[in-house]
């Protein structure tokens, strides 16, 4: 008896269960419909995402041009020229033509955006509008009971909400995963960079100069070819030549700013990339060409990085040349050097390169670099900067590149470089001797002053 009982109430639970799941069968096909419509959704979306993401990477490409426009027409130093030349149209029309083109590359996506989110939300508010018309009609006809219609209402409304919600967070994480990719990348990146391990030493008895030749990466022009000289400790290095002849590159190579192509630099028998190279640049000093107008104090332009003492200040800005302005208040160690804050001061060119000159000697390394360090400066004043220079650096080892040849009577040694090559390495005097070349360009130079 229990038997019967008990299969027919399976009986009865399997005829529920059937007519649950017939009354189901609506809500369930478009639920699937609902999931169908997700599939090429979230595929429209990612897609979109990938042309943003590489939208955002050539944004960024033409934000650096358009920052640099807009500091032509703002800044100071370029000003001059901009208005003396009527540049002003020309630029307004490059920024004006750049910030279009951004733009309408930014607006051509989120017209996608919209039409894609558009599209999608419209089929799936037509295939809730399906399933909700007929739950209604069968309520109506008495099909199905109220409630199953309000179980619809209340699944669909809660499931298309949640697919909503992981579409949208799904392209966002594709975004960030986008940008993650970047970021990896940049870590992974390696220029080959050997960092040395070894100090500088205290003393050393000539740095060498062998086999050298140089290419700047991303190029196929060699600016250097096969170089080689060798520099006793405290011999004063002139270096000269014609414009492109490789002087200055050879400078940033002797800081070890590039590592050569081929050949070697070492200091005694140790190869420059052996050294440590902060321990190395701490070793060293400069003054470049293209040197740095910090807007900050007197101060802080010629400390830099290093400690303050200001007995040694005010002997490296009197050795560089700057003690009238001292003397007279016309410049004081607090003043900021720039007329863009309150109570900032600017000043000449031929004052910015003895300021220069002055952080050159504070940092006081054990090799000095002066790449034109006078080019600004008028004759008398290059003079009297290279004795000072010389006398306070008197035992330490200095390569200085110049164009003008009449400094090199300061030199023990000129380096004569050629199209990239050692055309001569000897004195001043010997090189007028034997080298034709180097006589030519030293008469050139010496007939203009007649």
């Amino acid at each position: 008896m229990n038997h019967v009982k008990k299969l027919n109430q399976y009986f009865k639970e399997l005829a529920r269960t059937y007519n649950l799941f017939f009354k189901s069968a609506p809500l369930i096909a478009t639920l699937v419909l609902l999931l169908v419509v997700m599939v090429p959704q979230s595929i429209s979306y990612y897609r979109i995402q990938q042309q943003s993401f590489e939208t955002m990477v050539e944004r960024s490409k033409n934000a650096r041009y358009l920052h640099y426009y807009s500091s032509l027409l703002l800044d100071r130093r370029d000003a001059k020229e901009v208005r003396l030349f009527n540049m002003f149209p020309k630029i307004i029309k490059k920024y004006t033509t750049l910030f279009e083109q951004t733009k309408r590359d930014v607006n051509q996506i989120r017209k996608k955006q919209l039409a894609v989110s558009s599209a999608f939300v419209l089929l799936t508010v037509g295939v809730f509008g399906y399933g909700f018309y007929w739950f209604t009609n069968s309520v109506r006809t008495g099909a199905l009971e109220v409630g199953v219609l309000l179980m619809f209402v209340s699944v669909i409304g809660y499931i298309s909400t949640s697919m909503a919600r992981v579409v949208e967070d799904s392209s966002l994480l594709y975004d960030s995963l986008l940008w993650i990719e970047k970021y990896f990348n940049f870590l992974e990146y390696h220029d080959n960079f050997e960092n040395g391990k070894q100090e500088f030493p205290d003393e050393f008895k000539k740095i060498e100069v062998k086999d050298l030749s140089f290419t700047y990466p991303f190029s196929d022009d060699e600016v250097l070819h096969n170089v080689s000289f060798s520099v006793k400790n405290g011999e004063k290095i002139a270096i000269v030549g014609e414009n492109g002849s490789g002087k200055s590159t050879l400078v940033k190579l002797l800081m070890r700013f590039y590592d050569p192509t081929t050949g070697a630099i070492s200091i005694d028998d140790d190869n420059l990339k052996d050294f440590n190279i902060f321990d190395l640049h701490k070793n060293l000093s400069a003054t470049f060409q293209d040197f740095s107008r910090f807007k900050l104090t007197l101060k802080e332009n010629v400390i830099t990085g290093y400690s303050f003492n200001e007995e040694r200040v005010n002997n490296v800005l009197k050795a560089a040349g700057l003690e009238n302005l001292l003397a007279n208040d016309h410049l004081q160690l607090s003043m900021i050097l720039a007329k863009d804050f309150e109570n900032g001061t600017d000043l000449s060119g031929g004052q910015w390169q003895k300021i220069a000159l002055a952080r050159d000697l504070y940092a006081n390394g054990k090799i000095e670099f002066l790449d034109e360090p006078t080019a600004a400066l008028d004759a008398k004043s290059e003079a009297e900067i290279y004795e000072r220079f010389l006398r306070e650096n008197d035992q330490k080892t200095i390569f200085f590149v110049t164009h003008r040849l009449s400094a090199v009577k300061f030199a023990d040694k000129v380096l004569f470089l050629d199209s990239g090559k050692v055309s001569g390495f000897d004195t001043h005097a010997n090189l007028l001797n034997k080298n034709a070349k180097y006589q030519e360009m030293y008469n050139l130079q010496k007939n203009a002053y007649i």
